[in-house]
């Protein structure tokens, strides 16, 4: 009896620890995780836009040139028979040095020659004056002369009218009489003819006085200065070289004055750099606002970098590129060593450009990307797709400037990326990334 009471015993203890550990076992367990369904929507990336100043700077590259060259040409013909000793490419040069001595033994002899010649046409209008004199004073006798023969004659006349004296006399009276006009005459046209004469030497002689100014001012062009302190850009002549006039011998640049860099802009950035409807029509936009304009080249392995202004706009657009030329002004050589400014800026230099243009308040940027159209975005609202009408103030790179409107509000969530097979009202799903602001 004992035997089964202990069995039974043992049997409930038995139970009562299987059901303990069963408890255990199914309080401490873990529920099983239940899996979500997929989420079918397109994933697509936006950003928030938001109201702001944005900063337009036009970039582009161009090539360093002085803002005025001076091509050095012959305008005597001859030899080079000297050359400065310091002219050749990239020399700098002092106001007055010698560039080149041209050979001026011709020009001298044709002024020799001119001298010579002045001095006989000095010699014929003395010679010419003395016998005109001398013939003036001639006919002044000749006239009286011809006054006595004259009364002699109509004396003549009348006696023979009176019948008393013969006609071969009164005919002897004509004859001297006619003789003597005859002799008036040629004394009038010798005195004429030497007028015209003095009038053609006299013309003569104005003319080789002329030509001999000419030639001595040829004299002076025989030799070449520096007009101002410059840089030899190039040399085009050389040492016992044959030049005619109108050869170019160097190019020059002065060295005080400013230098410049072309810079390819498209037209329609034009908008970018000046506000037109604040500026004066009628006056260049440049010469109403100044821009900044900052340039970089390398040189040794490292950047440089320059700040200058833009000068002017080119007057023509390129019909291939449809572009235009910015022209950058910076300071030249003497400014920039006074300033001890960055080094290596020399003609021919490659450089970027960095333009400084307005400032547009009140507005927002997207990346080009986000474009769907020209004039269309996809904007996020209440989880859906909504395309939205825009109209960009301008296209920089890769940022699109937009107004502020009702349609595009500042917290709007602009889709950047193409959502694969979405449209309009399509449930999208987003992925958040950093807006830019400038």
């Amino acid at each position: 009896m004992k035997g089964k009471l202990l069995n039974a015993l043992g049997l409930l203890v038995g139970i009562a620890v299987g059901v303990g550990l069963l408890y255990v076992l199914i309080s401490t367990s873990r529920e099983p995780k239940r899996r979500r369904p997929p989420d079918l929507r397109p994933l697509a990336e936006v950003i928030t836009v938001s109201e702001q100043k944005y900063k337009a700077i036009i970039e582009g590259f161009g090539t360093i040139r002085p803002s005025g060259t001076l091509k050095v040409v012959s305008e005597v013909g001859g030899m080079i028979i000297e050359q400065g000793k310091d002219v050749a490419e990239g020399s700098l040069l002092e106001k007055g040095s010698l560039l080149f001595r041209i050979d001026n033994s011709s020009i001298v002899a044709e002024i020799e020659q001119l001298e010579a010649q002045i001095a006989a046409i000095d010699a014929q209008i003395a010679e010419i004056g003395v016998q005109s004199e001398s013939d003036r004073n001639l006919l002044e006798v000749e006239k009286k002369v011809f006054e006595v023969i004259k009364r002699d004659y109509e004396r003549s006349l009348s006696l023979f009218k009176k019948k008393l004296i013969s006609e071969q006399a009164l005919q002897a009276t004509e004859a001297r009489k006619n003789e003597q006009l005859l002799s008036l005459e040629k004394r009038r046209a010798a005195i004429s003819a030497n007028a015209h004469k003095l009038a053609v030497l006299k013309a003569n002689r104005r003319a080789a006085v002329a030509t001999g100014k000419v030639k001595k001012i040829l004299l002076t062009k025989t030799v070449l200065r520096t007009p101002y302190k410059c840089r030899v850009l190039n040399v085009d002549a050389w040492l016992y070289q044959a030049v005619q006039p109108g050869t170019v011998l160097a190019t020059i640049y002065p060295v005080d004055s400013p230098t410049e860099v072309s810079v390819p802009i498209e037209s329609r950035h034009l908008s970018a750099l000046f506000d037109f409807d604040k500026l004066e029509r009628g006056r260049p936009p440049w010469k109403q606002v100044k821009l900044k304009a900052d340039v970089f080249w390398q040189i040794f392995g490292k950047e440089q970098k320059l700040s200058g202004y833009l000068s002017r706009i080119g007057a023509q657009r390129d019909p291939n590129i449809r572009t235009m030329n910015a022209i950058i002004e910076l300071p030249g050589p003497m400014e920039r060593a006074m300033r001890q400014s960055s080094r290596g800026l020399l003609p021919g230099t490659f450089v970027r450009v960095a333009i400084h243009g307005r400032r547009y308040e009140n507005v927002m940027v997207i990346p080009e990307r986000a474009l769907v159209t020209d004039h269309s975005i996809f904007v996020v609202k209440d989880g859906k797709l909504k395309e939205v009408r825009i109209e960009p103030l301008l296209i920089l790179k890769t940022d699109v400037i937009l107004p502020m409107t009702l349609s595009l509000p500042s917290g709007s969530k602009v889709v950047l990326t193409e959502v694969a097979g979405a449209f309009e009202g399509t449930m999208v799903r987003i992925l958040e990334k950093k807006a830019k602001t400038r």
